[in-house]
């Protein structure tokens, strides 16, 4: 740990100045968009060019959509010689602890990209120096600003449809061809280990956070693929009276993606779980094919309206719960990372260890050796 490290303290009412660390990682694009977007949150001050880097990526990033703000030394912010407030890390996925380690030493709020490596260590010691100098770690699970799936895990947990027996999950995608099988099973547990950390993610805090009994996974090749390909996963975090089941196949439909959750007194659904047009990268079909979705509807069908249920106003039989569909997949997780920067709210610390948390399970998911929290 670098001992001159300081305690971060809030920058007040202004904009931030933020560096974009790496245009490699597939989220990259979109979250430099996001940055752009929020005029009023965020000054670019610049970016740092990884593309050099030999580690792996699904794609070779594009330039020319950052060229119209510079180029900048990544060194030269680490040393203070270039106005930052937030660095948001998007090197490619094997480098991102390595990276976020150094800005964490230097001191810099960071948003950082998933996933946090394959062992516990490394980000371990990166979360331990953000923790012990409240330096705020916002944590890329891209469904955190999710209205809809935040209602359904805020209902979940507060008993709406009795006790939680099972939760599933698709993740399904058909992008990244023809190097995706490659890419993929670069990583151990394949699909698991680059897309199960979503879902898992905002599952846990359904059971407040407690740690499965068992969570791993039967890693294949998705149809079509080589034998070798670990591009068909399906995950179980087993708990003493419920399952939670996410599947991720390369080979699917992106935009069919849903979420159901079953519980003793009623069951909630929701598909389309975003609106897939404001992702940014493809989805393996064209603009023609992807439908507008304007909303967010989740259904809730309860067989028994229990106390719970009763208070807020649900009946028996089908309830619908509609949310606008977010503009930007990520505006709003950076925009409340922008009121963290400006100390107009408070950084949630309980989010250090959640996040570890979430690491270990995201591992035993890939059929890993972690140690307990």
């Amino acid at each position: 740990m670098n001992a001159n490290t300081k305690q971060w303290r809030p920058i007040g009412a202004r904009k931030a100045k933020v560096v974009l660390w790496g245009i490699v990682h597939n989220h990259a694009h979109g979250k430099f968009d996001a940055l752009l977007k929020l005029k009023d949150d965020f000054e670019v001050v610049g970016w740092v060019d990884d593309s050099a880097s030999t580690a792996m990526r699904m794609a070779d990033p594009n330039k020319d959509f950052y060229a119209q703000y510079p180029k900048i030394d990544g060194e030269a912010v680490l040393r203070g010689e270039i106005p930052c407030d937030l660095v948001v890390v998007e090197c490619s996925n094997s480098e991102l602890v390595q990276v976020s380690t150094r800005i964490a030493e230097a001191g810099f709020p960071m948003h950082m990209d998933k996933s946090l490596g394959s062992d516990q260590a490394g980000f371990k010691k990166m979360s331990a120096i953000c923790e012990e100098h409240s330096i705020p770690l916002q944590i890329g699970y891209m469904f955190r600003a999710n209205e809809a799936i935040n209602k359904m895990v805020e209902l979940a947990r507060g008993g709406v449809i009795g006790e939680i027996y099972s939760i599933d999950a698709d993740l399904d995608h058909s992008y990244g061809y023809p190097k995706y099988p490659e890419y993929a099973t670069h990583y151990p547990g394949g699909t698991a280990y680059l897309l199960a950390c979503h879902a898992i993610e905002w599952a846990m805090p359904i059971f407040n956070d407690a740690l499965p009994l068992r969570t791993h996974s039967i890693v294949k090749p998705a149809p079509g693929d080589p034998d070798w390909a670990a591009t068909h996963t399906l995950t179980i975090m087993e708990y003493p009276r419920a399952n939670v089941t996410i599947r991720v196949c390369s080979r699917g439909t992106q935009p069919c993606r849903h979420i159901r959750m079953d519980g003793t007194d009623g069951s909630m659904e929701l598909e389309p779980i975003e609106d897939f047009r404001t992702v940014k990268h493809t989805t393996g079909l064209n603009d023609d094919g992807l439908a507008r979705v304007d909303s967010l509807d989740v259904r809730l069908f309860l067989k028994t309206v229990n106390e719970k249920a009763a208070a807020l106003g649900f009946r028996e039989g089908v309830n619908r719960l509609s949310f606008k569909a977010p503009e930007d997949r990520y505006a709003g997780q950076l925009h409340e990372l922008a009121q963290i920067l400006r100390g107009e709210i408070e950084y949630p610390k309980g989010l250090y260890r959640h996040d570890l948390i979430v690491h270990k399970v995201s591992l035993d998911a890939c059929n890993l050796k972690t140690e307990d929290i």
